[in-house]
């Protein structure tokens, strides 16, 4: 039997999660060791002060999203980029799940542009290769990623690049960990009024596509994802 990779997991946040696709990940040998950048205690003042561990004491690399806009997060969102340039340097596999994946393509000497509209909910995209099902995903996000030169851009929508490759780095724009139970947890961060009609049918709809065939899309993403990587 192969060795478990230990796994550093960057939840940005108290309510952060992996979901299925970290059950997918453990299954194929991913040995998760969950962070937590802003403690639950600093949730509405999140320029805390992190100190991100080494590199190269971890075997594989995941960091995730983020409610908030940089300019709250200055005290550590520039270290988390410098963080991830040093680990794709090393060659340690890395994914990023959006605000992760778009401080790991400004790493890799990608960019964050402004998207075209806020995009909240679930959404199918375009693959440009096997590697990553259709859809449809989870979106929460106002900003789009860039990827670098020399990359291979792995699926598209209609707002750009939705997931690229470099190397042993991933940079995904959607959110493939999200479920109804994760939704939930999100909903209940201070600050978010669960009982908005908006999240009330968000909550509804995610609860509509939380199923065995989402399951399914979560694993092969999964599987797909790591035979690129490692």
């Amino acid at each position: 039997m192969a060795p478990r990779l230990r796994t550093l997991v960057i939840g940005h946040d108290h309510v952060a999660g992996l979901g299925y696709f970290g059950q997918a990940l453990d299954a194929l040998g991913f040995d998760l060791h969950p962070v937590t950048v802003v403690p639950e205690c600093r949730f509405t003042s999140p320029n805390v002060s992190f100190a991100y561990p080494p590199s190269a004491d971890w075997d594989a690399i995941i960091t995730t999203g983020a409610p908030w806009p940089r300019s709250q997060t200055e005290s550590w969102w520039p270290a988390e980029v410098e963080f991830l340039r040093r680990s794709h340097e090393h060659g340690i596999p890395t994914i990023g799940i959006c605000f992760g994946g778009q401080l790991l393509t400004e790493a890799l000497g990608g960019s964050t542009e402004p998207g075209r509209t806020e995009r909240v909910g679930w959404y199918c995209i375009a693959p440009r290769d096997d590697c990553v099902p259709g859809g449809p995903w989870f979106q929460w996000h106002s900003d789009q990623i860039v990827p670098p030169r020399h990359s291979t851009v792995l699926a598209t929508s209609e707002d750009g690049c939705e997931a690229f490759v470099l190397g042993r780095s991933v940079a995904i724009q959607f959110h493939p960990e999200m479920n109804s139970a994760l939704l939930r947890d999100w909903l209940s961060a201070p600050g978010m009024n669960a009982q908005d009609q908006r999240f009330r049918d968000l909550l509804a709809r995610t609860v509509e596509v939380d199923d065995a065939a989402l399951r399914r899309r979560v694993s092969v993403l999964a599987r797909r994802l790591t035979d690129l990587i490692l």
